[in-house]
């Protein structure tokens, strides 16, 4: 029976689905407090910053099929330590992606209660992976295309709803306009997590050569128009307000059509939709990890439903522990920093690619990681300490741990 085949719409269905999720609902109040009215410019760099990253991934995955991504690559390209390193990385990224949703969830449907709403989302959820009841394509479809409905319903009442603060909002500028312009575009880049998606389907898309990269511009440029119209119906509708609220969809949608019950269902399916994905995708890698010898063998233990019931329990825990900090920009810094490490370690393997499996010039690459770095960097000096504390720490464990096995 031949393999059944994605075309270029159901290739860009997958982007729109991998990217519109939970983060959308939060991070523009955020980057406008920011960035203030230069945070056109941080949605644009988060933007190009995502294209480059699904180039380079693109590139790798057409010569190494097996799953893992920048985990797998860099074993191929670099080493294990920096496939380690890139691992550990993607690992702690997303386990703080899934308290920062967590958090969303809980502000969105659960405003006046803190940090329960969010333990019993991750829990619940990872129940339901341990017992291998996980999200369908289908389902994932159906997700987005509601999220996608509500915030084009959003978008339009927005702009047919003339702002009263509108001069005074667009007219603030940020305190230090590069530092602010890059520490914006971290935080946008956390709603545009899931675009390298779409570039490992490799055979799984129909004449993947010419449909991938397709699909990858189309979903980006796709979700890049929707943020700048999010962003600037935010602004037009709230002003100077937006940068005081926890909850802008909500509110301002409240505002627009007297309807307060809509935001928090759509904003409730978003969120666990994507931790549902999340903790699946995290423990798997995690598991993965342990396979190699790159973690402890107890994270690849499965149950009878075939899922790795220990990195699952471990990878929900991390996530508790950082959604109780409820602070969400600092998770969402942790988060990116942490990704976007990830994809550094992804330019410099395809660096490193020969001449015959390239793809594109490797200026880009370079000019990838430096904009990787210099997002990453600027979150602050905390959010580095920590964030590198952290891989240093699990890199020095590893080590140890890889001298006392016997060979």
């Amino acid at each position: 029976m031949p393999k059944t085949q994605l075309g270029l719409g159901g290739a860009v269905a997958i982007g729109l689905a991998s990217m519109l999720g939970a983060g959308v609902f939060v991070v523009f109040a955020s980057a406008y407090k920011i960035a203030a009215n230069l945070i056109f410019v941080s949605i644009a760099i988060a933007a190009m910053v995502a294209m480059l990253n699904s180039a380079a991934i693109y590139q790798l995955a057409k010569q190494i099929d097996r799953p893992g991504g920048v985990y797998a690559y860099s074993r191929v390209y670099l080493n294990n330590s920096w496939s380690f390193l890139s691992g550990f990385a993607f690992v702690f990224g997303k386990i703080a992606s899934i308290a920062a949703i967590a958090i969303v969830f809980q502000r969105y449907v659960f405003p006046q209660i803190a940090f329960w709403p969010s333990f019993a989302a991750i829990s619940i959820l990872t129940l339901v992976n341990i017992l291998g009841i996980n999200r369908t394509a289908l389902v994932a479809t159906v997700l987005s295309l509601t999220t996608v409905g509500f915030l084009a319903t959003f978008s339009i009442l927005g702009l047919a709803s003339p702002g009263n603060l509108s001069a005074e909002a667009f007219a603030l500028p940020p305190e230090n306009p590069l530092t602010s312009v890059l520490v914006g575009a971290g935080v946008v880049f956390f709603a545009f997590a899931g675009y390298a998606r779409v570039a490992t389907l490799g055979d799984e898309v129909r004449d993947s050569k010419r449909n991938i990269p397709k699909a990858i511009v189309i979903s980006l440029a796709f979700v890049l128009i929707l943020y700048m119209v999010l962003a600037w119906v935010l602004l037009d509708g709230m002003g100077k307000q937006l940068q005081l609220t926890e909850i802008p969809v909500a509110e301002l949608f409240q505002t627009l059509s007297g309807v307060a019950w809509l935001t928090p269902v759509v904003a409730a399916a978003a969120s666990l939709g994507s931790m549902l994905a999340l903790l699946a995708g995290v423990s798997r890698t995690a598991a993965s990890m342990a396979e190699d010898g790159e973690l402890p063998t107890v994270f690849k233990l499965r149950n009878r439903f075939n899922a790795p019931w220990v990195a699952e329990v471990v990878v929900a825990a991390g996530a508790t522990a950082l959604a109780s900090i409820g602070e969400i920009i600092w998770v969402i810094g942790f988060s990116s920093f942490s990704v976007l490490f990830y994809y550094a370690v992804g330019h410099v393997s395809a660096l490193n690619q020969p001449r015959e499996q390239r793809l594109a010039p490797r200026w880009l690459n370079v000019f990838g990681a430096v904009l990787c770095a210099s997002l990453a960097l600027s979150f602050g000096l905390n959010t580095f300490l920590i964030s590198t504390g952290i891989l240093a720490l699990a890199f020095a464990i590893r080590r140890l741990w890889l001298s006392q096995r016997p060979r």
